[in-house]
């Protein structure tokens, strides 16, 4: 990953930093800044839930130097804010703060953000996204500018970006579901292949390297009984130095007849939840470690239903969910309009067309490309294969 502000920050400044104004919004220094901000809460992606991963930017407010930078830690604490005032140390005093969220205003296990931005003497705080939460929103904003703190909302395409990024703690708050993101892998010809106990790949090891960096940033990646019976996956992340990134992996079965012989099981950790209507069925599973059975109840339809299954899971903690199911899990999410981004994985090469199904069922791809619930974000090439993005219109528009 490339750091996008690297280079144009580090500049000598044509004017003495005792003579210069600070820099105005619109200064492309101040971009610069917040493109970095974004950079930054990046790194932690998946890996400070139920937190969302903030990106903090401690900046000199004339030259636009970087003081120091930070993420939220792993595991959620300490917050950005404060480990990049941490680093800042004395020369925070009349600096400015990037973040990408508003800084929080409540006691928790650590002290507010807002209260450390005062006490370091910060100038300036700009923020790009505002805290979901209408119990404490404002709040933060509210008591640096009543403490001297000039506090300015980013530009609009900082605060869409920030918003995005954010997408999974909003949701969680606001609907009480994660940020839901639908992979598939489909052939040249646009099939998904049938799987025959074991993976079927039809992808290269660029693309193969990507969805493994999907898990890493995921709080959890789910799959639906059929996925375990068919493919018999790991569902973990194999990327070097990412290993302990692997998300929670979730299994959707409605009646929690989950082969228990399956590679799933096979270790503690990450841990398995089974998501299920009647857990009756799920016997061998009481008390087994790493597992946990989680049972929302049976629907009228005798199907679980989805909405239910993620209001559960966000109340585990989780904020960032990757579902990695076949074509009938991945249609039930588009379908219940809890697919917040879909990519889609083409190989180069073509199946036996006995040996693959269309996805999403008798539409195909257009499900999601032609639909109006969806704007394509981004295709690139990846290796021989493509990688498209999609995303969802409620939450994006480019």
């Amino acid at each position: 990953m490339n750091d996008p502000a690297a280079t144009s920050l580090n500049a000598t400044p044509t004017t003495s930093p005792d003579d210069a104004a600070p820099l105005p919004l619109s200064s492309p220094v101040i971009d610069a800044l917040c493109r970095r901000a974004l950079f930054v809460a990046q790194t932690n992606i998946g890996a400070t839930s139920p937190n969302p991963s903030v990106g903090a930017v401690v900046a000199d407010a004339r030259t636009g130097e970087i003081i120091a930078s930070a993420a939220t830690a792993r595991g959620g604490r300490p917050h950005a804010e404060v480990l990049a005032l941490r680093e800042a140390g004395d020369r925070a005093k009349g600096a400015l703060i990037i973040t990408t969220l508003e800084p929080c205003s409540h006691f928790g296990a650590t002290p507010p953000c807002s209260h450390a931005i005062v006490n370091a003497g910060i100038s300036h705080l700009i923020y790009g996204s505002l805290d979901p939460d209408t119990r404490v929103a404002g709040r933060g904003l509210a008591y640096v500018a009543q403490h001297g703190v000039r506090a300015s909302r980013g530009t609009p395409a900082f605060v869409r970006d920030c918003d995005w990024l954010h997408l999974g703690h909003s949701l969680r708050v606001t609907e009480r579901r994660p940020f839901v993101q639908v992979k598939l892998a489909v052939d040249a010809a646009g099939f998904v292949p049938l799987g025959n106990g074991k993976p079927v790949f039809i992808t290269g090891d660029v693309a193969r390297a990507a969805a493994h960096l999907l898990r890493a940033r995921a709080d959890a990646i789910l799959v639906g009984r059929k996925t375990v019976e068919a493919d018999d996956p790991e569902l973990t992340c194999r990327l070097p130095g990412l290993a302990d990134r692997s998300p929670v992996r979730v299994v959707l079965a409605s009646r929690c007849n989950v082969p228990p012989a399956a590679k799933l099981f096979a270790n503690e950790r990450p841990p398995v939840w089974i998501v299920c209507g009647d857990s009756s069925e799920g016997t061998a599973f009481f008390g087994r470690p790493g597992v946990r059975v989680l049972d929302i109840g049976a629907s009228l339809t005798g199907r679980l239903n989805l909405r239910l299954a993620m209001m559960r899971v966000a109340a585990e903690g989780t904020t960032r969910l990757l579902v990695e199911g076949g074509p009938s899990t991945a249609r039930g999410f588009i379908d219940a309009g809890l697919a917040d981004e879909v990519i889609i994985m083409r190989g180069a090469q073509t199946l036996d067309p006995q040996a693959g199904m269309p996805p999403f069922g008798d539409r195909g791809l257009d499900l999601v490309a032609a639909s109006p619930q969806f704007t394509l974000f981004d295709k690139r090439k990846a290796g021989a294969d493509t990688i498209s993005i999609y995303r969802s219109t409620a939450h994006w528009q480019n």
